[in-house]
């Protein structure tokens, strides 16, 4: 990677940030944030956004009133946190940065300028953000928050599949895709439904952003078909095949 003339990109400060390995561009990479004043004003814009989400959603916010919910033989292994309705969104504050290195895009990945996917982890510990490559390991008790930047897209859809082959839907549980809420089309978005994945193995959970509304069902459907095409593997699922950005990530439980 040369960045001589350009900056690093905000999924890569991202993963800096979080302490992922950066692979063999990493020696050119921290040579640059050393030297860059606009790429070190970048990553403190990111402590401050971190900052600010945990002090308007604490982790006693974030994990109160966890109920465990009778939904279904397929659902008694999660546990739930009742929706926090309110007026507006809970978050909108992810800056809205000039993303000067692209990436070769791939399942997951917000690439230049598009659409993309946050998970917000809490727990005792405190908060982060859940690796985009790879799977992030839960421990026992912490909790997720779903997030995700729309970029003009006008519906939002939510599911996880366990490696049994569970599927869950998440937003909505039932119906078709909800309307992305109104707001700057890069801000990031929370979904209004926190949860905690019991049990054992790896559970993906999955967000597809489109332009009409899909039917729950069909995602359903299209999840267990992505499933058995893995092999069992939910690491190694492929796309869901439905109209839209995909996205996701990979957890392993407690």
């Amino acid at each position: 990677m040369n960045l001589s003339q350009e900056h690093i990109g905000d999924l890569m400060l991202r993963r800096r940030r979080a302490g992922e390995a950066l692979g063999p561009d990493g020696p050119a990479i921290e040579a640059h944030a050393a030297s860059c004043a606009e790429c070190r004003a970048r990553a403190r814009a990111l402590d401050d956004e971190q900052r600010r989400f945990e002090q308007e959603i604490s982790f006693d916010r974030f994990a109160a009133g966890v109920e465990r919910a009778a939904r279904g033989a397929q659902r008694r292994h999660r546990a739930w946190i009742p929706r926090l309705w309110m007026a507006a969104p809970l978050v909108a504050m992810a800056a809205t940065f000039a993303v000067l290195v692209t990436f070769k895009p791939h399942e997951g990945i917000r690439t230049k300028g598009g659409a993309g996917m946050t998970v917000r982890v809490a727990g005792p510990g405190g908060q982060r953000d859940a690796r985009v490559e790879g799977a992030e390991r839960l421990a026992p008790g912490e909790r997720l928050r779903v997030g995700y930047q729309p970029e003009g897209h006008r519906y939002i859809l939510s599911l996880s599949i366990d490696d049994r082959g569970s599927v869950t839907p998440l937003y909505p549980e039932r119906g078709a895709s909800l309307a992305v809420p109104d707001g700057a089309p890069s801000a990031t978005r929370y979904l209004s439904d926190a949860l905690e994945l019991t049990g054992a193995g790896l559970e993906r959970i999955v967000v597809v952003l489109s332009d009409r509304p899909i039917d729950v069902d069909a995602a359903a459907g299209a999840a267990r078909d992505a499933f058995r095409k893995a092999g069992g593997d939910v690491s190694r699922m492929p796309r869901l095949g439905l109209p839209g950005e995909e996205f996701s990530r990979t957890f392993v439980k407690p």
